[in-house]
């Protein structure tokens, strides 16, 4: 069964959501990852970086192999140019 995130639901004015993706960053150390699909927004678990930021792991385009972070904002605005939204 496909989650969603309260991250997706506030950007996108989805119905529902299963998790708050800043609720678990919260209880992260930095450099730490906690995996967990969203499938809106396509991220598959969020990190806290070392200064403290909540970042996004996905997959990387050119290597499906390897994960990248990106912030709430670069999601959102990724997810909209794809037009999943």
């Amino acid at each position: 069964m496909a989650e969603f995130s309260k991250q997706y639901q506030e950007a996108f004015d989805f119905a529902w959501h299963d998790f708050d993706y800043e609720e678990i960053c919260a209880k992260l150390q930095p450099n730490e990852f906690y995996p967990l699909i969203c499938e809106g927004l396509g991220t598959l678990g969020v990190g806290k970086s070392e200064s403290g930021d909540m970042l996004f792991g996905i997959r990387d385009d050119e290597d499906p192999d390897m994960m990248v972070f990106r912030t709430l904002d670069q999601m959102i605005s990724l997810v909209k140019t794809q037009g999943r939204g």
